[in-house]
Parts: structure tokens; sequence; C-alpha cells
């Protein structure tokens, strides 16, 4: 939710622009003014369990030729990579709470397929007369294969909140910010190293066959 209380000047006509550089679908717009004397709650849960496993991909739907593509959650398309893969370490497959403890430059590093189910902890009813409503709040990067993503072969460089640019090339993991600041993750957590070798050796075998 964006509080958008104070941001108009007076008698002139509202307008608001949402600006990103993702392919993004809204299928709806709302605003609300909230009541003078309404109280208002916020508890915080923490996760009691956050696994981090390997899934596969869904089955992919669209509505039609200009909608969003439209996961089926309870089909599975494949369990086996369809793509090159980046190569770099990510994250062993387990309990992965630690690394989302808070907000900061620890985080999970996930492959293509692989999924993390949290679990919280069950709420009493709200009192009565009181509505619930359920906010995620997530903090991350998100870097994918395109071939029109910077350094788009590799997991590296990696990012953290203070990096605004990423042109500089990979180069040892050990010289990286994140590596020098938290070495310790790099043993218990991101030990999973990943090549793109599966993908292309089986593209080789078709091309020969």
């Amino acid at each position: 939710m964006i509080d958008i209380a104070g941001i108009f000047r007076p008698n002139t006509p509202h307008y608001i622009r949402l600006k990103t550089n993702l392919e993004v679908y809204w299928d709806s717009i709302e605003w609300a003014e909230g009541l003078p004397n309404a109280p208002l709650k916020v508890t915080t849960l923490a996760p009691m369990s956050a696994d981090l496993h390997y899934r596969g991909y869904s089955v992919i739907h669209q509505a039609n030729a200009s909608s969003p593509e439209i996961p089926d959650y309870n089909q599975l398309a494949s369990t086996t990579q369809p793509w090159r893969d980046l190569e770099g370490y990510y994250t062993r497959y387990g309990d992965v709470r630690e690394l989302l403890k808070q907000t900061d430059d620890r985080y999970v590093i996930m492959n293509a397929g692989d999924e993390m189910s949290l679990r919280f902890k069950e709420l009493p009813p709200p009192p009565q007369g009181w509505v619930r409503d359920y906010i995620i709040a997530g903090d991350g990067w998100i870097k994918d294969g395109d071939y029109n993503s910077t350094y788009s072969r590799t997991v590296q460089p990696l990012p953290h909140h203070d990096r605004t640019t990423y042109d500089n090339p990979p180069g040892e993991l050990e010289d990286e910010w994140v590596y020098k600041k938290y070495p310790d993750d790099w043993q218990t957590y991101q030990t999973r190293y990943i090549t793109p070798k599966p993908v292309l050796n089986a593209l080789h075998i078709e091309a020969k066959q």
C-alpha cells in the first residue's frame, strides 16, 4: 500500500503515474480514505519454518494472446532444467530461516525450479468488528539469463543495498563485498555450485542426433 495523502497540490487535477522497467499487468488499482479514528494494529510474524527445496516448473496458460502468462501450481510441466542456468553458488536446500530474519544483505540465492515454503504460527481470530489483512514484505533482487541482462551467464556480481550499478564484470568470489562481509554464509548456506553444463550437454547430444 502507498500513502498518497498530502502529495497533491490544492485545487489542481490529480494524476498518478506508476513507472517500472518490468512487464507488469494490473488487474485492479484501488484507493481508500482512512477513517480518522479507526484503530490499527500491526503484528509482525516471523516464519516458524522456511524450507528451500527443488520443485520444478508449473504448466503455463494464457487467457489470450496478449495476456500475461498464468502458471498453474497444481500441474507440473517439467522437473528438468529447460534452459541454461547461471553459473555460480546458490543456497543449499533445507532450513533457511537464518537468512530471512531481517532486511539486510544476507539472502537466499534461488535457482530456476527452486521453491521456498514458509510456515507461520496461527493467530487467534480477530476481535468482533475487526478485519485482518496479510501483507508479505519482500526485499530482494532478480536476475535471469536473458542476453539483454548484464553478465547474464553468472550469479555474480552479487547485489547489496548500497550498490546501484553492476557494470563491473564478475571477478573472484573472495573479492565480492557480500562475501567479505558474510564469509561464513559461503561455508554454511551458499554451498550449492551450479553450472550450465547439463543443458549445454543435452543440446549438444540433441544436435548430434
